[in-house]
Parts: C-alpha cells; structure tokens; sequence
C-alpha cells in the first residue's frame, strides 16, 4: 500500500466531500483526548503513590525530556504533512526519516553525558543513571515511522490515533504498576521507556510507506529550510518550559510536584488540544492556499475559535479548577484560588499565542512561528526573577500572564501584517474576553475567603458575558463553521 491510496482508503481524495474530512478528524480528536486524560489520570495515581519529593522528581524526568526535545525540534512531522516542497514523496520521506534519526541521537549522547548534571540540580546525585536512560528514549524515538504523519495530509487521521492513544496507555499502565509496587520516581522512566518501544512498533507496522533511510540533497535542504527558524522557535519553547525548572531548583521538589499538579494540569488540555487544531488546520489552511477569500474566513473563524476555547476553558478553572485538583489530587496539591484564575489568563493568552500558527506552517513561513515561541519564552525571565525575591507561586504566575499578554499583543500585530485576518475580529478577541477572567482574579485576590456560591455566581456571570460576546462576533462577522465545508 502506498500514501497515495490513504485517500481512497478514507474516500477523501480531492473533490470528496469536505465533511467526511472534518468528521474524519474526530477519531485524532478522541486520541487527542485521551492523550490529555490518560497523563492526567497517572499524575493522580502517583500523586496518591508515592511521596510528594519523588512525585516532583518524576515530574522532571519528562520536563527534562521535553525540554531538549523541543530545542531540536525542526518541524520533520509537520512537514510531512505540510509538504512545501516539489520534490516527491519517495524523494522526501527516507530522507526525512534520515534527518529524524541522526537528531536523536544526538540528542541520547547530550542526555547520558549531561545525566549527572541533571540529576545534582535536583537533588537527586544517586539517580544519575535514572537521567541517562532518557537518553536511550530519545535514541529509540529517531527510529519512528513518519507514514502516519504523512497520511493526515490526505486526512487519514486514524493510524496517528491509534499511535497516540495505545502510547499513551502503555505509558499510563506501566507507570503506575511500578509505582504501586516499588513506590520511588523510577516508575516514570520505565513508563517512558515502555511507551516508546510500543510507539516506535506502531509507527511501522501502521505506516502505508516502509521505513526507509536514505538521502537526497534537494529534500533534505527544503526540510532544513522549513525547520531552521523552528530551532529557533525550539530553544524558545524550551525556555518557556523553564518554569518548572525554576520552581522545581529553587523550592525543591515538593514544590514543583505541586507546581506541575496545579499549572500542569491547567494547562494540558490546551496543549493537546493546540496540537489537535494544528493537526486539522494546518491541512485546511494549505488546501485553501489557492483560494484567497475561502483562506480569509477560515482565518477568522480560527481567531474566534481559538478566543473561545480559551475564554471558556480559563472560566472553568477558575470556578471549579482549586476543589477539583484538592479533592482529587489530595489537600497537599491543592492550589489557592487566586492561582487558578491567573492559570486561566495563562492558558488563554496562551491559546491566543496559536493565532498565526497553522496559516504560517501551511505557507512554509515558520519564521513567525519561531517569533511567537521566543516571545513566549521571554515571559520566563521576569517572572523567574520575581519567584527569587518572593518565594512565591501566584506573584510567578501573575508576572508570566502580565509579560505573556505584552507579548501577545505584538505577536497579533505581527499576525495581522502577514496573514488574511480581519484585524477587527482578531483584536476583539484578543482583548475583550480576558476582562471577565482578569476581574475573576482581582475579586480571588481582594476577597479569598467568599463563600463558594457567591463565587459560583460571577464564574457565571463572567461565562455570561462571554458567550453573548462570542455570539455578536460571530454575527457581526459572519463566523460560519460551515466554512470549512465549502
């Protein structure tokens, strides 16, 4: 079987209709899910397993993981989907999966060697060769299959279901087995490693296209070109995810445990949520390249969907986002309610920070992706700075929202001079819908200890006042989710 007959597969080649491609995603949709539950579920196990220091600890094994991941992220999966590139697929792909494999392995040789570094800074100098093995990880992860990557440029969105959602299990399933029996933070790498070794068989035995090294110059110098502002756009999300290793180096452990259970969990539905939209958006939007008017309101429509997602979601955290995280998590992980109402102000200016992501990677323009990450991640030095004066997570929290909405700003205007958005749509839901959220935490700040059915009360008012924005928008400017049907 080829990439090409994925199409037939899923009757969804050029000129099928467009709602078998939009119903075709929800099956990436539920995988996307589960990829946020399942995490979710094992930090609550663990929580309840083992001790709050080896909890923090655990958690730093997958900050430090992500971290130099993400610094050596140039964009390979998403541009086998994008493709901007004439060359064909069997010129591209073996050269990609090329590229893929001599990227991890650099990165398991800087793992083990920097492994004893990693482990002093937390605390944890007789665990040093816990650190190592995440470099056998990164090492194993090079060898994946890109074919389901490449298969959701046709919309064939299940065999990158499938891969996420069965990773995601094993991860979960092994974790806390380990956990239950032996009780120290061990328990993640061997959850880690388990979960790779199954992603990487997935990845081949579900890849139409066989796994295949090779070379070609003109492939491998479009993929560099693609991805060299993304390393820039890497070591800028990396810094971004310097928070935890902020509270974690500088309050301890136990600290971070609590840090990741309360930020942590706020803010990992957006994440598989933002990699769910750029998974559906980025074919949309490169489908819609020769199609100026149909790109302009796809654009639009991605402005008010974004702002919703964000307004909504920072809302529920802050009405239920403390009793919720207390009762399941247990009172030592329970966060004030000040700190879940920044978080939600957080993870919408955060969503907001997605606006010119899949337009940009759909055109090859990943520069201005680059750009956001980095102004992102400058958010963490203030508020780092801030955390060493005063010990404190919620004056951390609050100057990350404060230098993150500076930086959002920017980036729209940045947006709005290179892509097709309405500037009108784009500012108002910018702006607007952060007020119910920023008024949220000034009443948490002035009044801590209000009764839960008064606060109840404006959590409702302020989603009140947001959904009749959202609904005059979508009026006013037409918004039309049949947009992305025609």
């Amino acid at each position: 079987m080829t990439a090409i007959s994925t199409e037939a597969e899923a009757g969804l080649a050029d000129g099928a209709p467009r709602k078998g491609r939009v119903s075709a995603g929800g099956t990436l949709l539920g995988a996307n899910l589960l990829e946020a539950i399942l995490p979710f579920l094992r930090n609550i196990a663990l929580a309840r397993l083992i001790a709050p220091d080896q909890f923090g600890l655990a958690i730093s094994l997958s900050v430090v993981l992500g971290m130099i991941e993400v610094i050596t992220d140039f964009g390979l999966p998403i541009f086998a989907v994008s493709k901007t590139t004439t060359a064909s697929d069997d010129e591209i792909m073996p050269t990609l999966q090329s590229l893929a494999l001599l990227r991890a392995a650099a990165i398991g040789a800087v793992l083990a060697a920097a492994s004893p570094f990693v482990a002093q800074l937390f605390g944890a100098t007789d665990k040093a060769w816990v650190y190592a093995l995440l470099g056998v990880i990164a090492l194993l992860r090079g060898f994946n299959n890109l074919g389901p990557k490449e298969c959701m440029r046709h919309y064939v969105f299940w065999r990158e279901a499938t891969v996420i959602s069965t990773t995601q299990t094993v991860w979960a399933v092994v974790t806390v087995a380990i956990a239950a029996l032996q009780g120290g933070f061990e328990c993640m790498i061997w959850g880690m490693l388990a979960a790779t070794v199954a992603e990487v068989a997935l990845t081949h035995g579900l890849s139409p296209r066989p796994y295949r090294l090779g070379w070609n110059a003109d492939a491998a110098k479009d993929a560099s070109r693609f991805g060299r502002p993304l390393l820039v756009n890497g070591m800028a999300v990396s810094l971004a995810m310097g928070d935890r290793l902020l509270v974690g180096s500088l309050l301890g452990p136990s600290a971070l445990a609590l840090y990741n259970v309360a930020y942590g969990t706020a803010t990992l539905p957006r994440s598989v949520l933002s990699k769910f939209l750029n998974s559906m958006f980025v074919p949309i939007f490169t489908n819609s390249r020769a199609q100026p008017e149909r790109f302009a309101r796809v654009s639009d429509l991605w402005a008010w969907l974004l702002s919703a997602l964000g307004c909504f979601y920072g809302l529920g955290l802050a009405l239920l986002g403390d009793e919720v995280l207390g009762l399941v998590f247990g009172a030592h992980y329970r966060p004030t309610r000040l700190f879940m109402c920044l978080a939600g102000m957080s993870v919408f200016v955060k969503f907001m920070m997605m606006l010119p992501v899949p337009a940009a990677y759909a055109s090859g323009r990943t520069r201005l992706v680059s750009l956001g990450s980095i102004m992102s991640a400058c958010a963490v030095a203030p508020a780092g700075l801030i955390l060493i004066l005063t010990r404190n997570l919620d004056a951390f929290l609050l100057t990350i929202v404060a230098a993150e909405f500076g930086a959002a700003i920017i980036y729209a205007r940045w947006a709005l001079r290179a892509q097709a958005f309405t500037p009108r749509v784009a500012w108002l839901c910018l702006g607007a819908p952060l007020a119910p959220l920023a008024a949220l935490a000034l009443l948490a700040w002035t009044t801590p200890q209000l009764a839960r059915l008064d606060w109840a009360m404006a959590c409702f008012g302020g989603v009140a006042a947001a959904a009749a924005f959202y609904g005059a928008v979508a009026v006013m400017f037409r918004i039309d989710f049949r947009t992305l049907l025609h």
